[in-house]
């Protein structure tokens, strides 16, 4: 795990279940919108309760963990 994922994991609130609006915090987005999109494809796993998405902070943190990028080889510019 490279330290922006480890950063982004420690932004996430300290609660079993989050709001789309906590994951996007700890990414530092100005909206939901890239949050609530990986939730309709089925990247990021969620339940609706009363109209409002709900995701577990253990479903975040494999969500933050699945999107680290990693360059390949021939990528990395020296």
């Amino acid at each position: 795990m490279n330290a922006t994922t480890r950063a982004i994991i420690d932004r996430l609130p300290k609660k079993p279940l989050l709001a789309p609006a906590d994951v996007s915090s700890a990414y530092g987005l100005a909206t939901t919108q890239a949050i609530l999109a990986d939730i309709k494809t089925g990247k990021l796993p969620a339940n609706i309760v009363g109209g409002k998405y709900i995701i577990s902070r253990e479903a975040a943190e494999a969500y933050v963990i699945a999107n680290e990028y990693t360059p390949e080889e021939g990528e990395i510019r020296k």
